[in-house]
Protein backbone atom coordinates (compact mmCIF):
# COMPACT_ATOMS: atom_id res chain seq x y z
CA UNK A 1 0.00 0.00 0.00
CA UNK A 2 1.53 3.22 -0.69
CA UNK A 3 0.19 6.47 0.36
CA UNK A 4 1.63 10.35 0.96
CA UNK A 5 0.40 12.85 3.47
CA UNK A 6 -2.59 15.11 2.15
CA UNK A 7 -4.76 17.82 3.34
CA UNK A 8 -8.09 16.62 4.89
CA UNK A 9 -11.18 16.56 2.17
CA UNK A 10 -13.55 19.11 2.48
CA UNK A 11 -16.14 18.44 4.48
CA UNK A 12 -13.95 15.87 7.04
CA UNK A 13 -16.25 15.06 10.14
CA UNK A 14 -14.47 17.09 13.19
CA UNK A 15 -12.98 19.76 10.70
CA UNK A 16 -13.48 23.19 12.55
CA UNK A 17 -13.98 26.38 10.43
CA UNK A 18 -10.68 28.28 11.99
CA UNK A 19 -8.78 25.33 10.21
CA UNK A 20 -10.12 26.11 6.95
CA UNK A 21 -9.03 30.01 7.46
CA UNK A 22 -5.47 28.88 8.66
CA UNK A 23 -5.51 26.54 5.74
CA UNK A 24 -5.30 29.40 3.51
CA UNK A 25 -3.36 31.30 5.00
CA UNK A 26 -0.57 28.31 5.29
CA UNK A 27 1.51 26.86 2.73
CA UNK A 28 0.65 23.65 1.65
CA UNK A 29 2.67 20.87 3.74
CA UNK A 30 3.47 19.25 0.68
CA UNK A 31 5.28 22.69 -0.80
CA UNK A 32 6.88 23.10 2.60
CA UNK A 33 8.35 19.88 2.87
CA UNK A 34 9.21 19.83 -0.46
CA UNK A 35 11.37 22.20 -0.78
CA UNK A 36 12.82 21.67 2.54
CA UNK A 37 14.47 18.10 1.01
CA UNK A 38 15.54 20.09 -2.30
CA UNK A 39 16.95 22.44 0.45
CA UNK A 40 19.11 19.24 2.11
CA UNK A 41 19.98 17.60 -0.76
CA UNK A 42 22.64 20.15 -1.49
CA UNK A 43 24.16 20.53 1.78
CA UNK A 44 25.47 17.91 4.62
CA UNK A 45 22.65 16.42 7.13
CA UNK A 46 22.46 19.30 10.46
CA UNK A 47 21.49 15.99 12.76
CA UNK A 48 21.68 12.37 12.61
CA UNK A 49 18.46 10.60 12.20
CA UNK A 50 16.61 9.18 15.13
CA UNK A 51 16.16 9.95 18.88
CA UNK A 52 18.40 8.82 20.84
CA UNK A 53 22.32 8.07 21.08
CA UNK A 54 23.39 5.97 18.46
CA UNK A 55 23.19 2.13 20.33
CA UNK A 56 24.85 -1.16 19.26
CA UNK A 57 22.76 -3.66 17.70
CA UNK A 58 25.12 -6.59 18.36
CA UNK A 59 27.77 -8.54 16.04
CA UNK A 60 26.80 -11.11 13.60
CA UNK A 61 23.87 -12.82 11.87
CA UNK A 62 20.35 -12.73 12.90
CA UNK A 63 19.64 -16.64 13.74
CA UNK A 64 16.67 -18.45 12.05
CA UNK A 65 14.73 -19.30 15.29
CA UNK A 66 14.36 -18.35 18.39
CA UNK A 67 11.96 -18.49 21.31
CA UNK A 68 10.70 -15.82 24.23
CA UNK A 69 12.49 -16.54 27.28
CA UNK A 70 10.60 -14.64 30.44
CA UNK A 71 13.61 -13.43 32.48
CA UNK A 72 12.07 -11.84 35.22
CA UNK A 73 10.60 -8.77 36.74
CA UNK A 74 11.27 -6.15 39.57
CA UNK A 75 8.48 -5.88 42.27
CA UNK A 76 7.58 -2.01 41.17
CA UNK A 77 7.38 -2.93 37.49
CA UNK A 78 3.82 -2.31 37.59
CA UNK A 79 1.78 -3.95 34.64
CA UNK A 80 4.38 -2.59 31.77
CA UNK A 81 6.88 -1.47 30.51
CA UNK A 82 7.02 1.60 28.09
CA UNK A 83 10.19 1.25 27.04
CA UNK A 84 13.79 -0.38 27.33
CA UNK A 85 17.12 1.82 27.15
CA UNK A 86 20.35 0.14 27.09
CA UNK A 87 23.54 2.39 28.94
CA UNK A 88 26.24 1.59 30.62
CA UNK A 89 26.19 -1.86 30.56
CA UNK A 90 22.65 -2.52 31.79
CA UNK A 91 18.72 -1.91 30.54
CA UNK A 92 16.76 1.09 31.99
CA UNK A 93 12.89 0.02 31.36
CA UNK A 94 10.04 2.98 31.79
CA UNK A 95 7.45 1.42 33.34
CA UNK A 96 3.50 2.54 34.10
CA UNK A 97 0.42 0.84 35.40
CA UNK A 98 -2.21 2.93 33.19
CA UNK A 99 -0.60 5.63 31.83
CA UNK A 100 -2.04 9.11 32.06
CA UNK A 101 -4.56 7.54 34.33
CA UNK A 102 -3.55 5.73 37.48
CA UNK A 103 -0.68 5.85 39.72
CA UNK A 104 2.67 4.34 39.27
CA UNK A 105 5.59 5.39 37.63
CA UNK A 106 9.25 3.69 38.03
CA UNK A 107 12.51 3.33 36.08
CA UNK A 108 14.16 0.18 36.42
CA UNK A 109 17.62 -1.20 35.82
CA UNK A 110 18.53 -4.91 34.60
CA UNK A 111 22.72 -6.03 34.38
CA UNK A 112 22.41 -9.23 32.92
CA UNK A 113 25.99 -9.59 34.52
CA UNK A 114 24.47 -8.84 38.36
CA UNK A 115 23.86 -12.49 38.91
CA UNK A 116 22.64 -12.01 42.65
CA UNK A 117 20.54 -8.62 42.23
CA UNK A 118 20.10 -8.37 38.16
CA UNK A 119 17.56 -5.72 39.05
CA UNK A 120 17.11 -2.72 41.04
CA UNK A 121 15.70 0.72 40.52
CA UNK A 122 17.13 3.50 39.15
CA UNK A 123 14.23 5.96 40.01
CA UNK A 124 10.69 5.25 41.87
CA UNK A 125 8.63 8.14 41.31
CA UNK A 126 5.36 6.67 43.28
CA UNK A 127 5.55 8.67 46.54
CA UNK A 128 3.82 5.88 48.90
CA UNK A 129 1.91 7.09 51.63
CA UNK A 130 1.02 10.59 50.25
CA UNK A 131 -2.65 10.88 49.69
CA UNK A 132 -3.68 9.37 46.40
CA UNK A 133 -7.16 12.07 45.60
CA UNK A 134 -6.00 13.36 42.64
CA UNK A 135 -3.39 11.29 42.05
CA UNK A 136 -0.62 10.99 44.46
CA UNK A 137 2.42 9.99 42.05
CA UNK A 138 3.43 10.18 38.75
CA UNK A 139 1.07 8.45 36.08
CA UNK A 140 3.66 6.50 33.65
CA UNK A 141 7.17 6.91 32.24
CA UNK A 142 6.37 6.65 29.04
CA UNK A 143 10.16 6.68 27.87
CA UNK A 144 14.16 6.57 28.68
CA UNK A 145 16.02 8.52 26.00
CA UNK A 146 19.86 8.57 26.01
CA UNK A 147 20.83 11.81 24.95
CA UNK A 148 24.47 12.87 25.15
CA UNK A 149 25.55 10.20 27.38
CA UNK A 150 22.88 10.96 30.33
CA UNK A 151 19.12 8.98 30.55
CA UNK A 152 16.25 11.86 30.36
CA UNK A 153 12.88 10.46 31.59
CA UNK A 154 9.36 12.93 31.45
CA UNK A 155 6.92 12.48 34.25
CA UNK A 156 4.11 11.79 32.16
CA UNK A 157 1.44 12.78 34.49
CA UNK A 158 3.11 14.13 37.49
CA UNK A 159 1.43 14.28 40.98
CA UNK A 160 -1.73 16.53 41.78
CA UNK A 161 -0.97 18.59 38.31
CA UNK A 162 2.50 19.76 39.67
CA UNK A 163 3.78 20.38 42.97
CA UNK A 164 3.96 24.18 42.19
CA UNK A 165 7.74 24.46 42.40
CA UNK A 166 7.48 27.14 40.02
CA UNK A 167 3.79 27.53 38.38
CA UNK A 168 0.93 27.36 40.41
CA UNK A 169 -1.30 26.38 37.87
CA UNK A 170 0.10 23.18 36.29
CA UNK A 171 3.59 21.89 36.04
CA UNK A 172 5.64 18.76 34.63
CA UNK A 173 9.05 17.18 35.47
CA UNK A 174 12.25 15.79 33.43
CA UNK A 175 13.91 13.65 35.59
CA UNK A 176 18.21 13.57 34.09
CA UNK A 177 20.55 11.13 35.06
CA UNK A 178 24.50 11.24 35.41
CA UNK A 179 26.44 10.29 33.06
CA UNK A 180 26.28 6.94 34.76
CA UNK A 181 23.03 6.34 34.72
CA UNK A 182 22.54 7.45 38.59
CA UNK A 183 18.89 9.53 39.07
CA UNK A 184 18.58 11.76 41.98
CA UNK A 185 15.66 10.45 44.82
CA UNK A 186 12.96 12.43 45.41
CA UNK A 187 13.41 14.75 48.25
CA UNK A 188 12.05 14.62 51.97
CA UNK A 189 9.42 15.59 53.57
CA UNK A 190 6.90 14.17 50.98
CA UNK A 191 9.05 12.86 47.99
CA UNK A 192 9.07 15.90 46.18
CA UNK A 193 11.21 16.42 42.64
CA UNK A 194 15.06 15.98 43.50
CA UNK A 195 17.06 19.37 43.00
CA UNK A 196 17.81 20.84 39.55
CA UNK A 197 20.14 18.85 37.38
CA UNK A 198 23.15 20.96 35.90
CA UNK A 199 25.11 20.78 32.53
CA UNK A 200 28.55 18.97 33.36
CA UNK A 201 26.38 16.25 34.74
CA UNK A 202 25.10 16.17 37.99
CA UNK A 203 20.99 14.68 38.22
CA UNK A 204 18.00 16.27 39.33
CA UNK A 205 14.83 17.28 37.82
CA UNK A 206 13.71 19.81 35.55
CA UNK A 207 10.87 22.19 35.54
CA UNK A 208 8.01 22.06 32.45
CA UNK A 209 6.15 25.00 33.72
CA UNK A 210 2.35 24.86 32.25
CA UNK A 211 2.67 21.63 31.19
CA UNK A 212 -0.21 19.03 32.16
CA UNK A 213 1.87 16.09 30.73
CA UNK A 214 5.38 15.29 29.62
CA UNK A 215 5.64 12.74 27.35
CA UNK A 216 8.66 12.63 25.46
CA UNK A 217 12.26 13.90 25.01
CA UNK A 218 14.59 14.84 21.40
CA UNK A 219 17.76 16.74 20.25
CA UNK A 220 17.46 18.77 18.07
CA UNK A 221 19.36 21.78 16.16
CA UNK A 222 21.25 21.41 19.28
CA UNK A 223 18.53 22.32 21.52
CA UNK A 224 16.84 19.45 23.76
CA UNK A 225 13.38 19.76 23.46
CA UNK A 226 10.12 18.06 25.25
CA UNK A 227 6.73 17.17 23.92
CA UNK A 228 3.95 18.31 26.07
CA UNK A 229 0.40 19.57 26.16
CA UNK A 230 0.60 22.62 27.99
CA UNK A 231 -0.96 25.68 28.94
CA UNK A 232 -0.28 28.80 26.44
CA UNK A 233 1.87 31.69 27.99
CA UNK A 234 -0.31 34.57 29.82
CA UNK A 235 -3.53 31.67 28.94
CA UNK A 236 -4.90 30.51 32.84
CA UNK A 237 -4.67 26.74 33.30
CA UNK A 238 -7.72 24.43 33.43
CA UNK A 239 -10.08 27.28 31.65
CA UNK A 240 -8.21 28.41 28.51
CA UNK A 241 -6.87 26.64 25.39
CA UNK A 242 -4.73 23.41 25.53
CA UNK A 243 -2.56 22.90 22.84
CA UNK A 244 0.14 20.29 22.20
CA UNK A 245 3.42 22.45 22.89
CA UNK A 246 7.22 21.90 22.56
CA UNK A 247 9.29 23.03 25.58
CA UNK A 248 12.94 23.96 25.07
CA UNK A 249 15.52 23.09 27.93
CA UNK A 250 17.84 26.19 29.32
CA UNK A 251 21.51 25.51 29.41
CA UNK A 252 21.95 23.51 32.63
CA UNK A 253 18.16 21.23 31.96
CA UNK A 254 17.18 22.90 35.07
CA UNK A 255 14.21 24.89 33.27
CA UNK A 256 12.25 23.98 29.79
CA UNK A 257 10.25 26.58 28.55
CA UNK A 258 7.21 27.21 25.69
CA UNK A 259 8.56 27.52 22.60
CA UNK A 260 6.00 26.27 19.96
CA UNK A 261 2.69 25.07 20.03
CA UNK A 262 0.03 23.38 17.95
CA UNK A 263 -2.63 23.30 16.69
CA UNK A 264 -2.71 27.59 16.13
CA UNK A 265 -5.27 29.21 16.25
CA UNK A 266 -6.47 27.36 18.93
CA UNK A 267 -9.05 25.26 19.49
CA UNK A 268 -11.73 23.96 22.09
CA UNK A 269 -10.29 20.45 23.47
CA UNK A 270 -6.94 19.12 24.82
CA UNK A 271 -4.23 18.22 22.57
CA UNK A 272 -0.95 16.84 22.59
CA UNK A 273 2.25 16.65 20.93
CA UNK A 274 3.56 13.05 21.57
CA UNK A 275 6.16 10.57 20.75
CA UNK A 276 9.21 12.79 18.59
CA UNK A 277 11.67 11.52 16.24
CA UNK A 278 14.77 13.40 13.76
CA UNK A 279 14.28 12.25 9.95
CA UNK A 280 15.90 14.35 7.04
CA UNK A 281 16.85 17.16 9.57
CA UNK A 282 13.22 17.74 10.49
CA UNK A 283 11.09 17.02 13.64
CA UNK A 284 8.23 14.85 13.31
CA UNK A 285 6.16 14.58 16.25
CA UNK A 286 2.62 12.75 17.13
CA UNK A 287 -1.01 14.37 17.04
CA UNK A 288 -2.79 13.83 19.77
CA UNK A 289 -6.28 15.33 20.03
CA UNK A 290 -8.72 13.61 23.18
CA UNK A 291 -11.67 14.47 21.34
CA UNK A 292 -10.16 12.33 18.09
CA UNK A 293 -11.16 15.27 15.58
CA UNK A 294 -7.62 16.41 14.69
CA UNK A 295 -7.79 15.95 10.55
CA UNK A 296 -3.77 15.59 10.75
CA UNK A 297 -1.90 12.34 12.12
CA UNK A 298 1.39 14.38 12.42
CA UNK A 299 3.11 17.34 12.75
CA UNK A 300 6.59 18.28 10.84
CA UNK A 301 8.85 21.08 12.12
CA UNK A 302 11.24 22.02 9.46
CA UNK A 303 13.20 25.36 10.36
CA UNK A 304 15.72 26.83 7.52
CA UNK A 305 18.82 25.99 8.30
CA UNK A 306 20.95 28.35 11.02
CA UNK A 307 17.41 29.30 12.80
CA UNK A 308 18.27 29.52 16.21
CA UNK A 309 14.20 28.25 17.49
CA UNK A 310 11.29 26.72 16.07
CA UNK A 311 8.34 28.52 15.33
CA UNK A 312 4.70 28.70 14.42
CA UNK A 313 5.41 28.73 10.89
CA UNK A 314 7.83 25.87 10.34
CA UNK A 315 4.90 23.54 11.75
CA UNK A 316 4.00 20.92 8.60
CA UNK A 317 1.18 19.05 9.84
CA UNK A 318 0.91 15.99 7.47
CA UNK A 319 -1.70 13.38 7.06
CA UNK A 320 -1.24 9.81 5.82
CA UNK A 321 -4.37 7.87 7.36
CA UNK A 322 -8.25 8.04 5.74
CA UNK A 323 -9.60 9.86 8.82
CA UNK A 324 -6.40 11.49 10.47
CA UNK A 325 -6.11 11.69 14.10
CA UNK A 326 -3.70 8.73 14.21
CA UNK A 327 -2.11 7.56 17.62
CA UNK A 328 1.77 7.69 17.33
CA UNK A 329 3.26 5.09 19.30
CA UNK A 330 6.97 4.59 18.23
CA UNK A 331 9.22 6.09 15.20
CA UNK A 332 12.18 4.33 14.55
CA UNK A 333 14.88 5.65 11.97
CA UNK A 334 17.90 3.64 10.17
CA UNK A 335 19.09 2.87 7.43
CA UNK A 336 17.85 6.06 5.58
CA UNK A 337 14.45 4.99 6.68
CA UNK A 338 11.90 5.76 8.89
CA UNK A 339 9.74 3.31 10.57
CA UNK A 340 5.82 4.88 11.66
CA UNK A 341 3.74 2.94 13.73
CA UNK A 342 0.40 4.06 14.54
CA UNK A 343 -3.37 3.67 15.31
CA UNK A 344 -5.90 4.37 12.39
CA UNK A 345 -8.75 3.86 11.05
CA UNK A 346 -9.32 1.11 13.81
CA UNK A 347 -6.05 -0.69 13.23
CA UNK A 348 -2.79 -0.74 14.36
CA UNK A 349 -0.14 -0.21 11.45
CA UNK A 350 3.54 -0.28 10.27
CA UNK A 351 4.60 1.99 7.85
CA UNK A 352 7.68 2.87 6.44
CA UNK A 353 8.80 5.75 4.12
CA UNK A 354 12.87 6.72 2.63
CA UNK A 355 11.74 10.37 1.43
CA UNK A 356 9.85 11.55 4.80
CA UNK A 357 6.59 12.02 2.84
CA UNK A 358 5.50 9.33 1.10
CA UNK A 359 4.81 6.24 3.01
CA UNK A 360 4.31 2.08 2.63
CA UNK A 361 2.28 0.19 4.53
CA UNK A 362 4.02 -2.87 5.53
CA UNK A 363 2.24 -5.97 5.60
CA UNK A 364 2.47 -8.70 8.24
CA UNK A 365 1.58 -12.04 8.07
CA UNK A 366 -2.01 -13.44 9.41
CA UNK A 367 -2.03 -14.54 12.88
CA UNK A 368 0.80 -12.61 14.07
CA UNK A 369 -1.17 -9.36 16.17
CA UNK A 370 -0.28 -5.79 15.35
CA UNK A 371 3.01 -4.02 15.30
CA UNK A 372 4.68 -2.75 19.13
CA UNK A 373 7.94 -2.00 18.16
CA UNK A 374 10.89 -1.94 16.04
CA UNK A 375 14.73 -1.83 15.90
CA UNK A 376 17.94 -2.62 14.13
CA UNK A 377 19.30 -5.91 16.01
CA UNK A 378 22.56 -7.44 14.22
CA UNK A 379 22.54 -7.54 10.43
CA UNK A 380 18.96 -6.68 10.40
CA UNK A 381 15.59 -4.96 11.15
CA UNK A 382 13.10 -6.76 13.22
CA UNK A 383 9.20 -6.45 14.42
CA UNK A 384 7.74 -6.71 17.52
CA UNK A 385 4.27 -7.80 17.38
CA UNK A 386 1.69 -9.65 20.12
CA UNK A 387 2.29 -12.51 18.90
CA UNK A 388 5.82 -12.95 17.31
CA UNK A 389 9.22 -11.45 16.37
CA UNK A 390 9.38 -10.42 12.87
CA UNK A 391 12.23 -9.66 10.27
CA UNK A 392 12.05 -7.29 7.50
CA UNK A 393 13.73 -8.13 4.51
CA UNK A 394 12.40 -5.26 2.43
CA UNK A 395 9.28 -6.63 1.04
CA UNK A 396 9.83 -10.05 2.58
CA UNK A 397 9.06 -10.49 5.96
CA UNK A 398 10.02 -13.86 7.99
CA UNK A 399 8.69 -15.14 11.15
CA UNK A 400 11.79 -15.74 13.69
CA UNK A 401 10.14 -16.39 17.16
CA UNK A 402 6.35 -16.89 18.21
CA UNK A 403 4.61 -16.48 21.53
CA UNK A 404 3.65 -20.07 23.24
CA UNK A 405 1.73 -18.44 26.33
CA UNK A 406 -1.96 -18.81 26.82
CA UNK A 407 -2.06 -14.88 26.98
CA UNK A 408 0.67 -13.08 25.42
CA UNK A 409 2.52 -10.52 27.33
CA UNK A 410 2.87 -8.21 24.04
CA UNK A 411 -0.83 -7.30 23.74
CA UNK A 412 -1.58 -3.88 23.07
CA UNK A 413 -4.25 -2.32 24.44
CA UNK A 414 -3.21 1.29 25.06
CA UNK A 415 -2.26 3.88 22.92
CA UNK A 416 0.25 5.49 25.00
CA UNK A 417 2.26 2.37 25.99
CA UNK A 418 3.18 -0.33 23.18
CA UNK A 419 5.45 -3.67 23.90
CA UNK A 420 9.34 -2.09 23.39
CA UNK A 421 12.52 -4.00 22.11
CA UNK A 422 16.28 -3.39 23.14
CA UNK A 423 19.52 -4.44 22.77
CA UNK A 424 21.89 -5.46 24.99
CA UNK A 425 25.16 -7.01 25.04
CA UNK A 426 24.35 -8.38 21.37
CA UNK A 427 20.92 -9.97 22.96
CA UNK A 428 17.80 -8.64 22.14
CA UNK A 429 14.79 -8.06 25.22
CA UNK A 430 11.38 -6.80 24.88
CA UNK A 431 9.05 -5.82 27.97
CA UNK A 432 6.10 -7.18 28.51
CA UNK A 433 2.22 -5.55 28.89
CA UNK A 434 0.97 -7.82 31.43
CA UNK A 435 2.79 -8.02 34.75
CA UNK A 436 6.16 -5.33 33.34
CA UNK A 437 8.05 -8.98 33.21
CA UNK A 438 11.36 -8.57 30.77
CA UNK A 439 11.63 -11.19 28.24
CA UNK A 440 14.91 -12.42 26.23
CA UNK A 441 14.69 -13.88 22.52
CA UNK A 442 17.09 -17.30 22.89
CA UNK A 443 18.31 -18.39 19.81
CA UNK A 444 18.25 -21.92 18.62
Amino acid sequence: MHSTHTPPAAGDAGRADAESAEAAERPSADAGLEAGLDAGAARPQLDPDGNDDPEDPGPGSIPAKGRFTRVGRHPLAWQRICDLTPHEGALYGAHANQPLGTDGATVTRYDPNDAKKPFSTAFDWNRFGEPSKGGGAGQGFLRVRRIGGRLFVADADPPYNGLALVEYGTEGYLFVSDPKGAFAPPRAPHFRPPGPPDAEGRAGAGVVPRAYHVLDVVRFRGRTYTSTGSVPPKERAWYGPSPGALHVASADLSRWTYEVDYPFPYKEGVWRLGFMVRFKDRLYAGIQDYDSREPYDYVVFAPAPGSERIERADARPARVSDAGAAKTLRWYATGGKLYWIAYADGALRLRVTSDGDTWDAIDLPLGVGRPTDVTRFRDGVVVLTENALLRLDGAKVSVLATVTDKKTPFVFDDVFCAAPLAVLGGELYAGGQRDGALYRVDWD
